[in-house]
């Protein structure tokens, strides 16, 4: 807006230093806050968030948003140790071998060593909260030489380690950002899905336990992820909201810390039968000197009870409709059901509103001529991108180098498709619009899942060609398009509207998954090979 004003100014030549300064110092009052300067206070910039860190508190802000905060086991944070003291005081041995996804600064993780993991991999897809947890975190659980940090994608370390361990958590896993502006999923949503917890089951050990702890707000979610870790591991989780709820229904909010204990092992839950409750000391090492199971805290002194945070199963109430799981191809665990947001469709309508108006507004003079061809073919071409960077982000991992790479092979392919169609005088049409259709038709009826093991050719150079290949053809078919189309700046204004048009079809993943939304994407390119040619504007 300033810089608006600075030009206007300068074009009607009454933008002298007096009037510079004062929007320069304008600007630095409104777009600097006051904060920012404090001394205890680290600003970092990720791949992903900007990273806000107050070194006296060891709080952590990402995008000005609340995230985590790193405590020391000495005075808080109890309950980053309560599936270990669950553990303990139903019988079982420590859990020696831990993975933690989403270790962040590392609280998971020094509550795992103070109970007496032998080895921990801490897997962190953000390379600057992890190095906060490494420089900053009071337990120095990172210097400790039984951890083992990972830079990764949670999903892709799954899939990847040959390891196995008695206990797998995922860490508060929240990433609170898009993956891409290409697709309608966080980075966090490939964990999120049955074919996710088939690989937790494949690396636990037979009597291991899967555990995860969120703010998930709505019953539905809890249902959700409830009902995929059954149908995953056959043994019905445990429930824990924090603080304790006896019941949650699916049809209204949690509004509480729900814990999720998965597995088959069932000594936790015959514990939870035979006690009913168990005792949370709201200060970590006073636990370890307890059995929460054992005592009664409602028989103490009152000030002893206010020390004390019951943990019970909570009863998930079952009060909705059919509950859906969440899948590679539909990995939107936050979306109720197969169908497009209110929210989105108003924004769909919104943006198409004004963008038709501004179209209308600076238009030149004359008839209206949209080049179909051209406009079709990058309406498709956007779902193309759309589909690499969402299939290529789970065989590969959801990080910003993932989502680069992808980008750098797209530009890649088109260049390669121009100098194509230079180098020949004559390119035949129909043959590319044939292997278009024939990769993506092998995109619709092959599934990503049969590519996510073997070996790197079944793995990774397969997949690619499936994925990408059509990209190709289709810069092929739009290069040569453009240098036959009679009106240049119409056929490139009409791509551009196709892609717009492409940009909010991606929406419809959200019905039918990102596989099938590829049917999409070939009827787009049907149109343009069917509709006819732009004719030459009159002069």
């Amino acid at each position: 807006m300033f810089a608006g004003i600075a030009f206007l100014l300068h074009q009607t030549g009454s933008l002298g230093w007096g009037k510079g300064l004062a929007l320069i110092a304008v600007v630095v009052a409104v777009g600097v806050p006051i904060d920012e300067f404090g001394p205890n206070r680290e600003i970092r910039w990720s791949p992903y968030y900007r990273v806000d860190y107050d070194m006296g508190s060891g709080y952590i802000e990402v995008n000005r948003i609340s995230h985590q905060t790193m405590v020391p086991f000495a005075s808080e944070g109890a309950p980053y140790s309560l599936i270990h003291l669950l553990q303990r005081h139903s019988g079982g041995a420590p859990f020696r071998n831990v993975l933690v996804i989403g270790a962040g600064s590392g609280n998971d993780v020094a509550h795992a060593l103070r109970f007496g993991a032998d080895r921990i991999d801490a897997v962190e897809i953000d390379p600057v909260i992890q190095d906060i947890g490494i420089h900053y975190h009071p337990d120095r659980p990172y210097q400790d030489a039984r951890v083992s940090p990972h830079l990764d994608d949670g999903r892709h370390f799954l899939r990847s380690t040959e390891g196995k361990y008695d206990l797998v958590v995922y860490a508060l896993v929240d990433s609170l950002i898009m993956h891409s502006g290409y697709a309608n999923i966080r980075l966090e949503s490939y964990l999120f899905t049955l074919q996710a917890f088939a690989d937790i089951r494949r690396v636990l050990k037979p009597d291991g336990i899967f555990v995860m702890y969120n703010y998930l707000r709505q019953g539905w979610i809890v249902e959700r992820i409830v009902a995929m870790a059954e149908i995953t591991f056959g043994c019905a989780p445990i429930v824990i909201s924090l603080p304790f709820a006896e019941a949650i229904p699916a049809s209204s909010p949690a509004g509480s810390f729900a814990t999720i204990i998965a597995g088959c092992n069932h000594r936790i839950a015959d514990a939870f039968r035979q006690s009913k409750s168990f005792w949370l000391d709201l200060v970590p090492p006073r636990n370890l000197e307890i059995d929460g199971f054992a005592i009664d805290p409602e028989k103490s002194a009152p000030d002893a009870q206010q020390r004390y945070q019951r943990i019970a199963p909570a009863r998930l109430v079952h009060d909705r409709g059919p509950v859906s799981a969440a899948s590679d191809d539909w990995p939107f665990l936050y979306l109720r059901d197969r169908s497009i947001p209110d929210f989105t469709v108003r924004s769909m309508l919104i943006l198409g509103f004004f963008g038709i108006g501004m179209v209308y507004l600076f238009l030149p003079k004359g008839p209206i001529a949209l080049d179909s061809r051209m406009f079709f073919l990058g309406a498709g071409f956007m779902l193309l991108e759309t589909k690499a960077v969402v299939q290529l982000a789970l065989l590969f991992g959801s990080t910003w180098a993932v989502n680069s790479a992808v980008f750098f092979t797209v530009l890649v392919l088109i260049l390669m498709a121009n100098l194509y169609v230079l180098k020949l005088s004559r390119v035949r049409l129909a043959w590319h619009y044939c292997g278009l259709l024939l990769l993506l038709g092998a995109g619709v009826l092959v599934p990503t899942d049969l590519f996510l093991s073997g070996g790197i050719v079944w793995r990774y150079v397969i997949p690619c060609m499936i994925v990408l290949g059509p990209i190709f053809f289709a810069a092929v078919i739009f290069a040569q398009q453009f240098r036959e189309a009679p009106n240049p700046d119409r056929a490139l204004g009409s791509n551009i509207a196709g892609a717009v048009l492409g940009g909010l079809a991606e929406s419809c993943s959200a019905v039918l998954g990102f596989q099938y939304l590829l049917f999409v994407a070939i009827g787009f390119y049907l149109f343009s090979a069917w509709l006819p040619r732009l004719q030459r504007a009159p002069a």
